[in-house]
Parts: structure tokens; sequence; C-alpha cells
């Protein structure tokens, strides 16, 4: 498969008109990741629960000022949540956010309460934004979507000189975040499930223009 140049991918700012499609674009793509397995073990399950989360991470970070980019026609989807300093909270603590995505969970609200610990607990304190989820559609993987959606923000983080922090879940998504400047730590491993990386970015100098 060629690789897309970016500049031939119309990448462009989600609005809350754009949930929907962004939804099922995300639900597909997560469907049959093993973390989203480890999840909920029954597939329709599954998905009838991730297209709620979905919905319910989208509306979030779109109304609370996060980054969520559509390219192509719904072809891929970027979510990027900024993140200040944090401060030290009751690890029970839980954000309104945090208390729907958990209740649409359902039956299955433990495992997702494990997944949220974890990835809590290895979260970076300092000030960055986090890519919360990077999809591309199952049809459409490997053809240089998932970078153009990356360098996208990037450009961005890296003329203010922000870092950037996700949690790779395959060892092909570790690979895809290595070539685009992240580095590793870890893994972390969820209990009788799959290993998730951490990974960090620091900000790259931009080319000097002549």
């Amino acid at each position: 498969m060629t690789a897309i140049h970016p500049a031939a991918v119309m990448i462009r700012t989600a609005g809350l008109d754009d949930i929907a499609q962004a939804a099922t674009l995300l639900t597909e793509a997560f469907l049959i990741a093993p973390v989203s397995q480890w999840l909920i073990g029954d597939l329709d399950a599954r998905a009838s629960v991730f297209r709620t989360l979905f919905t319910l991470e989208l509306d979030h970070a779109i109304r609370s000022g996060g980054a969520v980019y559509v390219a192509g026609q719904f072809s891929g989807v970027a979510i990027w949540l900024p993140r200040g300093r944090r401060i030290a909270t009751d690890p029970d603590t839980v954000s309104e956010h945090e208390l729907q995505l958990l209740i649409a969970a359902g039956q299955w609200q433990p495992r997702f309460a494990a997944l949220a610990r974890m990835l809590s607990a290895h979260h970076p304190w300092q000030p960055h934004w986090h890519l919360a989820y990077l999809a591309v559609a199952p049809w459409r993987q490997g053809g240089g979507l998932g970078s153009a959606l990356l360098r996208h923000h990037h450009r961005h983080l890296d003329g203010h000189g922000t870092p950037a922090y996700l949690e790779a879940t395959t060892p092909r998504n570790r690979d895809l975040y290595l070539r685009h400047g992240y580095r590793p730590h870890g893994p972390m491993r969820l209990p009788d499930g799959p290993p998730v990386w951490p990974m960090w970015r620091e900000p790259q100098p931009q080319p000097e223009h002549h």
C-alpha cells in the first residue's frame, strides 16, 4: 500500500455535529484490539458500550478545550486533551466525566476502573498534550493516515515547545509512535491482560526557514 503524503489528506477540526460518525469510526477501529477484548469479552456488547463511551469522550474533548481532528471522509480521528500540572488527589476521586464513563461501562465497570487506575498511576505530572485516541478506519490502515494525523498536531506542539504523551496498546502502534519521536516506558500490564506502553515525546526543534 502506498504511503499518503500529508498534503493529500484533508484534516480538519471536528465539531459537535461530527460526533456520531467519529464515534462509529473509533468503535470500528478499536473493536478487536487486545485491550478492548480484555475489557469486554462479548463482541456485540463491546460494540454497543464502545459507541456510547466514544460519544461521551468526543463530546467531552470538544467542549472542554481538547482538539479533535478528522482525516478525509471520516477515515481517521485523533482526540487530544491538554493536561496541566497535576496536583495530588485521592486516588478514589473521579471527575464527573470519569463517572459518566464508568456508568456507561455497565456490568464491565470493574475492568474499566482497573484500566483507568493503571493509566492514571503512570500519567506524567508535568504539562503536556495527551493523545487519548488515534483511530484509522480498518480498511485504510497502513496507508499513512495515522502519521498525517500525528504530524498535524505535532506541528502545533513543536511550535509551542509542548511535550506529548500517549499509551500504545499494540506493538504495531508502538512502532508507529517511535517513528514520530516518542520514547516508550514500561510496559504496564493489566491483570491477566495485554501490555500497554506509556510513551513520551519531547517537542522537536522547528526547521529554520531562510
